[in-house]
């Protein structure tokens, strides 16, 4: 990308560094918080699919109707479908932030190779 060392003493490569430090960081976060969602949505699909089971049972022994057994699964679909929506709504947030930030390190890198150049030259 550039032939400059990044070892060079610049608050603006410090402010890089800082910066990629806080996107990794926040990475981690999103991944933990990821996984525990789908670990807590995978227990609620368990005790759903239990009820649905067990009144599959009581329809066929004629004790209950079959909107009852429907009942049962439509609370799942219902978080199912939200958690879509918050995942499509984070996704396209999330890419446009991206995209943002990544034209953002590219100025600032650009105006770090400015200044060691102005510099350079200077002396």
């Amino acid at each position: 990308m550039n032939d400059m060392s990044k070892t060079t003493e610049s608050p603006v490569w410090e402010m890089i560094e800082a910066e990629k430090k806080r996107d990794r960081f926040i990475k981690l976060v999103s991944r933990i918080a990821w996984s525990v969602t789908l670990f807590v949505l995978l227990i609620f699909l368990v005790f759903t699919i239990r009820d649905y089971i067990h009144m599959q049972k009581l329809f066929n022994q004629g004790v209950t109707s079959q909107a009852s057994v429907i009942e049962t699964v439509v609370p799942f679909l219902i978080i199912l479908g939200s958690l879509s929506l918050v995942i499509g709504i984070l996704a396209t947030v999330g890419t446009f932030l991206r995209l943002r930030t990544t034209s953002m390190l590219e100025i600032q890198q650009r105006l770090a190779n400015l200044e060691n150049m102005v510099i350079s030259e200077k002396e």
